[in-house]
């Protein structure tokens, strides 16, 4: 009995480890949302059943818009609009014409990004909300990726890190002379090479890990 005790603790403990990994692995996601463009408004359709509208202003424009898995997204020349499956209306976030003529802006499933000369802006479906780092002076843009759990934006200075459900921007600061040679992002990683080191960032987790070479 107690042997067979035993045996029962140590699956239940590898079946909580395995659930654990599993809820990061690779697996199809549906497009729930549809966006449509009528006039002045972008009507958001939500898995067929749904709609909510958003209205645009008079002077607003749509530069960019786009839906994948649990979000939808526009970005216009005032605003950085977001919705997803469980919101019941769009969240915005107002912008300068510098940042929506210039600002990048990325879907995944769950994480929606922005990124401008001053600043990162993500969105996470399911905290709904946005969530933003600024961008220290005299930094450059080299590159920015979004999948599925993870999102990354790595300037001439430092690597900021999204995770889906994390509250704030991870970041790791480059060293002086250190460049950056290749950027790699998967479901729930994403990978830097640079000069001197390799930098890994985890959905998991949410941090930044190093190794140097």
């Amino acid at each position: 009995m107690p042997q067979f005790r035993y045996i029962l603790i140590i699956l239940i403990s590898l079946s909580i480890v395995t659930h654990a990994i599993s809820s990061y692995a690779d697996e199809e996601i549906e497009d729930l949302i549809d966006l449509i463009e009528i006039e002045s408004k972008i009507i958001a359709v939500i898995e067929g059943r749904k709609s909510i509208s958003f209205d645009l202003r008079s002077e607003e424009k749509v530069i960019w818009n786009g839906s994948r898995g649990d979000l939808g997204a526009i970005l216009t020349n005032i605003h950085f609009s977001v919705i997803s499956v469980t919101s019941n209306a769009w969240r915005s976030l107002s912008l300068n014409l510098s940042e929506s003529e210039k600002g990048s802006a990325s879907l995944s499933p769950y994480l929606a990004l922005l990124v401008t000369e001053d600043r990162a802006i993500g969105f996470d479906a399911t905290s709904n909300r946005f969530i933003e780092t600024q961008f220290s002076n005299h930094d450059e843009l080299i590159a920015a990726e979004v999948d599925k759990y993870v999102a990354v934006v790595v300037t001439s200075n430092r690597a900021y890190g999204l995770a889906s459900e994390a509250s704030s921007f991870s970041e790791v600061r480059l060293r002086n002379k250190e460049t950056i040679e290749s950027v790699k992002v998967t479901a729930s990683k994403a990978t830097i090479r640079t000069s001197d080191r390799l930098l890994t960032f985890e959905a998991a987790g949410s941090t930044w890990n190093e190794h140097r070479f």
